[in-house]
């Protein structure tokens, strides 16, 4: 276990990567779920209603938000690839050796996590891939963090923001680092719009279930499977409509959550 956790197990081996599957299943529940879980009871003994959970997310939002997720993939792509452009000054050369490093693994590892073939296989990956981080990411940054920051700074704006940078940087994924905190301001305004928090918790499984099935489709037939393709394009059309309808989305769910929290005053 404690190579494992090290990093230096070789996941080609299947005992190795069942107990990275594990330990990937308990740093959800150790990391995330369960110390939000805790700091809510803490703060307020109805945990459902300090996070959020008492109101139920409307169906025309999770339909937007789900669209959203696919109209989002070509211009996330691009913000990527601009991402992987960065370099630092030569006298960080140690810490960007270590930060590619790091990346690396992490798409090895990604890689060998989501590359099955079985039906158990894909269900283990939907718990470990898309339940668990949807439900534990949402409950710490946008349930806990994002809530304390708004009271803090006495400004939402501010507040989803510094969680969405903090819901980025913890993933330790440094060359995904501007996509990723983008998703987070994404699910930030969207959690703010609707005062629910399952909104974002079911955009965010979407958003990860989307590689697991894709990959689990592709090599079911057979056909070779590339996670990073997922949604990419080089058309430039494609990324400028991409963000257009992203933008159009985002002002459509607003205005649809505004109406009913007029109505609920």
């Amino acid at each position: 276990m404690i190579e494992n956790l090290a990093g230096g197990a070789d996941i080609n081996l299947a005992d190795n990567l069942n107990m990275l599957k594990y330990l990937q299943i308990v740093n959800q529940l150790g990391v995330f779920i369960f110390p939000a879980l805790a700091f809510a009871f803490l703060v307020n003994r109805n945990v459902a209603d300090y996070l959020s959970l008492l109101r139920g997310p409307k169906l025309f939002s999770i339909l937007s938000g789900t669209v959203l997720i696919f109209m989002v993939l070509p211009f996330l792509h691009f913000l990527s690839d601009i991402n992987e452009m960065i370099s630092l000054p030569e006298f960080l050369s140690g810490l960007e050796n270590w930060m590619i490093s790091s990346e690396e693994r992490a798409q090895e590892l990604t890689e060998a996590f989501i590359n099955v073939k079985t039906y158990p296989g894909f269900v283990i990956n939907i718990l470990m891939i898309a339940i668990l981080p949807a439900i534990g990411e949402e409950f710490l940054f946008r349930g806990v963090l994002l809530r304390l920051f708004r009271e803090l700074f006495n400004n939402v704006h501010v507040a989803v923001i510094i969680s969405a940078i903090l819901f980025s940087a913890l993933h330790l994924q440094f060359y995904g680092f501007i996509p990723r905190f983008f998703l987070g301001v994404i699910l930030g305004y969207i959690f703010v719009w609707s005062g629910s928090l399952w909104l974002p918790i079911i955009i965010h499984f979407f958003n990860n279930a989307l590689a697991v099935v894709v990959i689990f489709y592709l090599n079911r037939s057979g056909r070779e499977a590339d996670i990073a393709e997922i949604g990419s394009s080089q058309s430039p059309y494609i990324i400028i409509l991409s963000a257009i309808l992203v933008g159009l989305l985002m002002i459509f769910i607003y205005s649809y959550e505004a109406k009913f929290r007029k109505l609920e005053s």
